[in-house]
C-alpha cells in the first residue's frame, strides 16, 4: 500500500481516538459530529484510493510475515518494501524565487473583505486588483515555463 493512504489511515484512526476522548470530555454534540465525519471522509479517502491504486503496489513484500499481524504492520507502515516506489513521486516543478503577486493577491483579498464591509467603493478596486494580480501570477509561471 502506497505511504500516502497509510498517512491518512494512520490521521483517521487518531481521529476517532481524539472523537472519543473529546466526546467523554466535553459531551459537546456539534464537535464529535466534525470528528465523526473527518473519520469518514478519510476512511472513503482510503478506500478509494485502495480501490483505484494498482494491485501490484498493494502486494505483500518478499520476506515479510503474513496474516493479520503482518497485514496491519505493512498497513501501520512498520514495514516497508525495498523497491517501493517513493512517496508522491514526480519530477521538479518550476518554482519562481520571488514574486510579488502573491503579496498582491493577498492584499486584493483583504481589500474584498473590507468592501464587504463598508460598501461598494472599497469592494470593486478589491475585484480589480485581485483579476491583475491573478492575472500577472498566471502569466508569470507561463514565462518560467
Amino acid at each position: 500500500m502506497p505511504e500516502e493512504f497509510r498517512f491518512f489511515g494512520r490521521m483517521g484512526i487518531w481521529a476517532a481516538g481524539a472523537g472519543a476522548v473529546y466526546w467523554v470530555v466535553s459531551q459537546d454534540t456539534a464537535g464529535t459530529a466534525l470528528l465523526v465525519a473527518l473519520v469518514l471522509a478519510v476512511g472513503a479517502f482510503v478506500l478509494v484510493g485502495i480501490a483505484f491504486s494498482p494491485r501490484a503496489a498493494m502486494e505483500r513484500p518478499q520476506g515479510t510475515p503474513g496474516g493479520i499481524l503482518g497485514a496491519l504492520n505493512r498497513w501501520i507502515g512498520f514495514q516497508e518494501s525495498v523497491d517501493a516506489p517513493p512517496p508522491l513521486e514526480g519530477g521538479p516543478d518550476v518554482v519562481p524565487l520571488s514574486s510579488a503577486w502573491p503579496i498582491l493577491t493577498a492584499a486584493a483579498f483583504a481589500v474584498i473583505g473590507l468592501g464587504l464591509i463598508f460598501g461598494a467603493w472599497l469592494f470593486i478596486p478589491g475585484v480589480v486588483l485581485l483579476a491583475g494580480a491573478g492575472i500577472g501570477w498566471l502569466t508569470q509561471m507561463d514565462r518560467l515555463t
